[in-house]
């Protein structure tokens, strides 16, 4: 025991006369972990321990530094505590959206072409966008009214929206997935707000769609009246309809853009006599037409297609919808029920449509 307190004396004198013990690897590789203690002190604390002093011991045997202070008992037990340890730090920026192995899927579908990356783009930045409370209860409430409906009924509803088409790729939509095997990609361009862009509006019922109208400059409400008086009026009265009801033969749905909700646009629903069907918040999985814009949007960017000019993009855009967008209606109406029973289930939030 003398020769343990003797060994001990001389082991703090070395100490404190500056000599400095060499730390163990283990103490060299937590650096990180006690960032208030310098190399000296773990050193210092590292010899002490190896004496089976308790971290309060260890703390009061420590040089002090020039501010006549010493590290505390608890940095000291911290610094044993995670001795030999690695941390690991939280990568910066969001959480991932899809899994590894879902990304690797989807560039093996890049690479075989049997997914475009304008659909990838869609698959890989859907997140799940904010619905408050408030919105929540208007769309159970709407769900539970009209899960029930038969299909005859969702037939002569008219769905409409609007759409952004970019000359660069698909609007919205900024990361892409490239091919890393197999022939080399295409160069892409991207320029100061897509390079140019061109919005369009268009509806669609069981029986047919719209004729595709180009809208100039912003859809205010002046524009939209225009727009129903002179598109779709015309286009819906020539519609087999098959509502009982002559006055009212089809109900129309409309998002709250404020061009729809404008008072002006609501008196010439009222003057017309066209029923409306209830305008939904944050509800763009319940408006079937927004599917058919995306499907028209892969098209147009096929396999990441882009266009110098406006010229050469507004042709093929009008194609797509007269020759492929009509080949996917009636799957769209038919999902109406399980669009409004998932929204149920999930309890007005979100769901995968």
């Amino acid at each position: 025991m003398k020769g343990f307190k003797t060994c001990e004396r001389r082991l703090t004198h070395l100490l404190h006369s500056g000599i400095r013990s060499r730390p163990s690897p283990a103490t060299a590789s937590i650096g990180n972990m006690a960032p208030r203690l310098s190399d000296f002190e773990k050193g210092q604390i590292d010899a002490l321990h190896r004496l089976c002093l308790t971290p309060q011991a260890i703390a009061a045997r420590l040089r002090p530094r020039p501010d006549k202070t010493r590290p505390s008992y608890k940095t000291v037990e911290r610094f044993l505590k995670n001795r030999g340890k690695k941390r690991v730090f939280k990568k910066p920026g969001p959480a991932r959206t899809i899994s590894p192995k879902l990304e690797r899927r989807l560039i093996r579908h890049v690479i075989t072409d049997r997914l475009t990356s304008p659909e990838v783009r869609i698959i890989a930045q859907r997140r799940k966008f904010f619905i408050s409370k408030k919105n929540r209860v208007k769309r159970l409430a709407f769900a539970r009214e009209y899960v029930h409906k038969p299909l005859s009924f969702w037939k002569n509803v008219i769905f409409s929206d609007e759409k952004i088409f970019r000359l660069d790729g698909p609007h919205g939509y900024n990361k892409t997935y490239q091919r890393t095997r197999g022939p080399e990609p295409a160069p892409t361009m991207r320029r100061h707000s897509g390079g140019g862009s061109a919005m369009f509006w268009g509806a669609m019922s069981w029986y047919g769609l719209s004729t595709l109208h180009r809208v100039q400059g912003s859809l205010n409400a002046e524009r939209y009246r225009q727009v129903m008086l002179n598109v779709i009026m015309p286009w819906a009265l020539e519609l087999p309809w098959r509502l009982d009801q002559p006055d009212c033969p089809f109900i129309f749905q409309q998002d709250n853009a404020p061009g729809h909700a404008a008072l002006s646009t609501r008196e010439l629903f009222d003057t017309v006599g066209i029923a409306l069907l209830d305008r939904l918040a944050r509800s763009p999985d319940l408006n079937p037409v927004e599917n058919l814009w995306a499907i028209v949007s892969r098209r147009v960017h096929w396999q990441g297609r882009q266009f110098m000019r406006l010229d050469d993009m507004l042709p093929v855009i009008y194609d797509c919808w007269r020759t492929e967008a009509p080949k996917y209606v009636e799957a769209l109406f038919e999902s109406m029920p399980r669009r409004l029973q998932a929204c149920i289930d999930a309890g007005g939030r979100q769901t995968k449509y």
